[in-house]
């Protein structure tokens, strides 16, 4: 495989992980209700799912390049994306037992990607 064609890759991974992220933002944003129809009267609620069927077309294309074996574990990137949108967005803390499980992710994802190339 090029290089060229594994920074595209890289490029769609990272897009299609924090574009999951977002989903999952979203979609929080829309929960904030008592009443379900009120989660499906919002637009958040939208917004999520086609989020998240944009974040499954790219996991696709993909999938056509890369063992799924591989795109699975490293969509553990949305975990990454996702303590950073809850501390900008959330005001949520990021503690040290985050961090490190984030290092501990980031650090798989290179081992596997590494292995790839």
């Amino acid at each position: 495989m090029s290089i060229k064609m594994v920074l595209i890759l890289v490029l769609i991974l990272l897009v299609e992980t924090s574009v999951a992220s977002f989903a999952s933002f979203f979609l929080k944003k829309s929960s904030g209700v008592d009443n379900k129809i009120e989660i499906i009267k919002s637009p958040f609620f939208y917004l999520g799912g086609i989020l998240y069927v944009v974040s499954s077309c790219l996991s696709i294309v993909l999938m056509q390049f890369l063992p799924y074996a591989i795109i699975l574990p490293l969509g553990s990137l949305t975990y990454v994306w996702t303590m950073f949108i809850s501390r900008w967005l959330l005001n949520e803390e990021i503690t040290k037992r985050k961090l490190i499980g984030i290092t501990v992710i980031i650090c798989g994802v290179v081992l596997l990607a590494v292995g790839q190339i």
